[in-house]
């Protein structure tokens, strides 16, 4: 299935690109998002016609991204969780933990911008955690971890 990409897609393209996806993801997913239309002829069209008002819609959030990476630049996210005399946490410390805390100080990021490399945090410790605001804007922020 042939789509046109209305936003940049980690993998898969840029704004604009004309690319292959499979029937199922097309269909499922990115068509419903907005992120891509199929690609027909009237569809190239339509599109060739809204290219400079999505192009400036990318960029903005693309700044808005940039911005907000700039605020969380310096942050240290800490949470205090009861864990044993080990360090072994009583549970766990997962995206939903780590989102409540950024917002608890006042910056607003979603729980499907965290990234965790090895899953969950489990012992008690600092760990450097990857929030990806943008395709082209990432960073790190440290999370501690502590004996409440």
């Amino acid at each position: 299935m042939k789509v046109i990409l209305l936003e940049r897609i980690n993998k898969l393209g840029r704004l604009g690109d004309v690319v292959e996806v499979r029937p199922g993801y097309g269909r499922n997913f990115l068509v419903p998002q907005g992120k891509a239309v199929v690609a027909t002829n009237a569809s190239l069209e339509a599109f060739q016609a809204r290219k400079a008002a999505l192009e400036e819609a990318e960029l903005e959030r693309l700044q808005a991204a940039q911005a907000r990476a700039a605020a969380l630049a310096d942050l240290v996210v800490k949470i205090a969780i009861q864990a044993g005399e080990d360090g072994r946490l009583f549970g766990s410390v997962g995206l939903h933990d780590i989102s409540a805390a950024l917002r608890a100080l006042g910056q607003e990021v979603a729980h499907s911008e965290i990234r965790l490399a090895e899953g969950p945090l489990k012992r008690i410790g600092e760990y450097p955690v990857r929030l990806h605001l943008h395709p082209e804007v990432e960073l790190e922020v440290m999370v501690h971890v502590s004996r409440a």
